[in-house]
């Protein structure tokens, strides 16, 4: 057989996050230029590079065997590569996950919807590595494009609302390049607090969702001005339970004295800037840059 190839894109939490654990709403999209690479070729036995995307294979080879497809007729080995960040909250373990799972589709032939890969991705996050984890990260990643996301039933094809990307206003994203922590140990605290019946996470969680709807709301009427509030609202809030890197409310701080919204794309290690003006987004680029900061002019990542 002829080798494969797939991909899948980082991805950047621009509202909600993280009420997706909590079955709330929120916007993201795919970003363009950074992401996962994975590539299927024939073998004499099946080989996986780690323990994360043997536990993706797992969950895989349990679903082709569900549809009548024999896992062992095709021997194979993966390899693959990724330019994002580590633990830079940019969802770089689920980009490569995705990208195997898409892999393996075409592999075995097997079409599945994005929706369908999403979920493998998360029940692989969740049921077999035991990592805290919403879908929204999941769904992105596997859908593509700029979406608004109902959480309470995640996987169903009306959870996924496509948006047009022209609407968004000027974007840039930094990290630093100390990674942060991985996102199961920051949910997993907050996630108990939940389940044992604390109403300050239920409070929150509910405003970052009733957040994420006005924030659509702003972004549809083109209310540029609307949106950029909601942008560090949601940020504002999530704070309420998450403590913040010291490095991260540094950019975020620097970013807001200068007129320009900020928040975390994902659970930290890298921040999400927005702007009316791209001048004044471009000099704040510039001057971080010239620190040594790492930054990327997000484009996103239409659907394949």
């Amino acid at each position: 057989m002829s080798p494969v190839t797939a991909r899948a894109q980082a991805r950047v939490g621009l509202l909600g996050n993280p009420s997706d654990l909590y079955g709330g709403r929120g916007l993201g999209f795919a970003v363009a230029g950074l992401g996962a690479e994975v590539r299927v070729e024939e073998a004499t036995e099946t080989s996986l590079p780690d323990e994360f995307l043997a536990a993706g294979w797992r969950v895989a080879r349990a679903e082709l065997e569900q549809l009548g497809v024999d896992p062992d007729a095709q021997p194979f080995r993966l390899t693959h590569q990724s330019n994002v960040p580590y633990q830079a909250g940019l969802s770089g373990s689920s980009a490569l996950l995705v990208a195997a799972l898409r892999a393996w589709c075409d592999w075995f032939q097997v079409p599945l919807g994005p929706s369908h890969i999403a979920r493998l991705a998360w029940r692989t996050e969740v049921d077999e590595l035991g990592i805290r984890a919403g879908a929204l990260d999941r769904l992105v990643q596997a859908h593509e494009g700029l979406l608004a996301m109902d959480f309470k039933r995640p996987f169903e094809p009306e959870a996924v609302r496509r948006l047009d990307p022209r609407l968004l206003p000027p974007l840039l994203i930094a990290w630093h390049r100390v990674p942060g922590a991985s996102s199961g140990d920051v949910h997993a605290p907050i996630y108990a607090r939940f389940e044992a019946g604390d109403g300050e996470v239920t409070r929150v969680m509910g405003a970052i969702a009733a957040n994420a709807d006005e924030g659509c709301a702003a972004l549809e009427a083109r209310d540029t001005a609307g949106l950029l509030a909601c942008i560090n609202r949601n940020l504002d809030l999530r704070a309420e339970l998450f403590e913040l890197q010291p490095a991260d409310r540094a950019l975020i701080d620097e970013a807001r004295e200068r007129g320009i919204a900020a928040k975390l794309p994902g659970s930290g290690g890298s921040v999400l800037f927005a702007c009316e003006s791209m001048s004044r987004l471009g000099r704040f680029a510039s001057d971080l840059g010239a620190r040594g900061v790492d930054i990327h002019l997000p484009n996103v990542a239409l659907p394949r």
